[in-house]
């Protein structure tokens, strides 16, 4: 796992700059502000993502989707909203797509769960990468106003004997519960874990009731 993430969480801003600022730390951000501000023109109707790799975001690719990916996300989204247990599993089933479409870009779809069986592959990603695409992810598809029960919140972090480990994370709208989605777990294009935020912390087993598959 990472020791460690430089940055440090903002109030949450338009969706492409806020995504950026939470990602890279205050001598980095400098380098992206024309970037930023670009993207945040409403002229660009579908958002699009630094896809970070090689731990620790060494590595960037920008990633755009075409525009039938995007369609097949959002009938992803619209077919399993009945209740809040339910848009968990069609959010898992869209990260897992998101990370098909990103691995197929940036050369990433060869990422093992962890970090450590495929540490000597190149473009692996360590938690730091996978918690912030996943972030990325989240965040577009809330920009895209894809989410009926949920809403993005800021990556969290746990820290146990000495390692930091990072995971994106969402809420329930009506309980106000926070839940991890942590695909460092999985390989790439998998869906993520889904669990509630205190037991991750804890490093609890995940739940079949997110986790069926």
């Amino acid at each position: 796992m990472a020791m460690g993430e430089r940055g440090e969480h903002l109030s949450k801003l338009p969706y492409s700059l806020g995504v950026i600022s939470r990602i890279f730390s205050w001598s980095m951000r400098s380098i992206f502000v024309s970037f930023l501000l670009f993207i945040s023109f409403p002229g660009h109707a579908e958002p699009y993502f630094i896809h970070c790799y090689d731990f620790g975001c060494k590595s960037r690719k920008e990633i755009r989707y075409e525009p039938e990916q995007w369609e097949s996300l959002r009938r992803v989204m619209a077919a399993e909203q009945a209740d809040p247990d339910q848009e968990k599993q069609a959010i898992r089933k869209a990260i897992a797509m998101m990370e098909n479409f990103s691995g197929q870009i940036a050369g990433t779809s060869v990422d093992k769960a962890g970090n450590y069986p495929g540490y000597d592959i190149v473009k692996q990603l360590d938690c730091i990468d996978e918690s912030t695409n996943t972030y990325q992810y989240l965040s577009a598809l809330e920009e895209l106003k894809l989410f009926k029960w949920h809403r993005v919140e800021p990556k969290q972090r746990r820290i146990v004997w000495f390692l930091t480990h990072w995971t994106a994370v969402i809420s329930e709208i009506t309980s106000g519960e926070n839940f991890a989605v942590d695909s460092w777990y999985r390989d790439n294009g998998e869906p993520p874990y889904i669990q509630p935020i205190e037991d991750w912390r804890r490093k609890k087993d995940f739940p079949e009731q997110y986790n069926p598959d």
